[in-house]
């Protein structure tokens, strides 16, 4: 997992050094009730649309919030999420190295950035998301994820004790892609920066990191929110203190999407936020 870690690092650098745009705000950009090609709804306000099982606990539907925060829209075309609310972060790619993913893990060797994708037809008013597609890995898989508050190449605590959870949309880019995805959610347990876990620890050590809180997101064809409570995350119980209730909301690292090994996978994710 080091190898995503200096990912990020890199491309955390690069992107600093290139600046970033920061957006309006979630006034402007938010599209929580638009469905594909279809035209926007109320903005920022409450939508008829439900989940397809976002929560990953059994399927049952969910209206999407009516008090949400934007964390990333995406329409600025960057690695950056918006600044806003104390955030300060940039999208990346990470995988175990034995398979292809676009975009692929930013290196000396690959110094690709991650930018997001021009929709075509667009969604409602969004015209951009993040896409990542891939295949062949064989160890733990691959992902993409951004961190809260990332600012000059560190990696520090957010704090989303206002918030009870996270929506976004998402859509299968290719239909016999897995429709499954697991969205995972580091704090200071299980985040090597937050210093209680050991991120050299090895198999079967009890101390070892990235056992993230989780849960998996549902994905079909057509563009459908996914609403994910944080009190409906859990851990695998593997890594440091593993009995550990519920996830500590004052000391967020980052949020990441996830695809197991030998799963070929190809996801739109778009219109990220905080809910209350």
């Amino acid at each position: 997992m080091t190898k995503r870690r200096a990912a990020w690092l890199w491309a955390a650098w690069t992107l600093i050094a290139g600046g970033c745009t920061t957006l309006a705000g979630l006034d402007r950009s938010y599209h929580p009730a638009e469905g594909a090609g279809g035209a926007a709804g109320a903005t920022g306000g409450p939508s008829s649309a439900s989940t397809t099982g976002g929560a990953g606990a059994g399927g049952g539907a969910a209206d999407v919030p009516a008090d949400i925060k934007l964390i990333d829209d995406m329409e600025d075309g960057d690695a950056a999420i918006e600044e806003a609310g104390g955030r300060v972060g940039y999208w990346y790619s990470y995988n175990d190295g034995t398979g292809t993913q676009t975009p692929p893990v930013y290196s000396e060797e690959t110094p690709v950035g991650f930018h997001p994708e021009t929709l075509t037809p667009p969604r409602g008013r969004s015209t951009r998301a993040v896409h990542t597609f891939g295949s062949g890995f064989t160890e733990w898989g691959a992902g993409v994820g951004f961190a809260l508050n990332g600012p000059d190449m560190g990696l520090f605590p957010y704090d989303a004790s206002a918030y009870a959870g996270i929506v976004f949309w998402a859509r299968l880019g290719d239909a016999g892609a897995v429709k499954t995805m697991k969205v995972n959610v580091s704090d200071k347990v299980s985040e090597p920066a937050g210093g209680i876990c050991d991120e050299s620890a090895g198999e079967g050590d009890p101390d070892r990191c990235f056992d993230h809180w989780s849960t998996l997101a549902h994905l079909g064809p057509e563009w459908a929110p996914v609403v994910i409570p944080f009190d409906e995350l859990t851990r695998g119980g593997w890594g440091a203190e593993p009995t550990a209730q519920a996830i500590d909301l004052a000391g967020l690292y980052v949020i990441e999407f996830r695809f197991a090994q030998d799963e070929d996978f190809d996801v739109y994710i778009d219109d990220i936020g905080f809910y209350r």
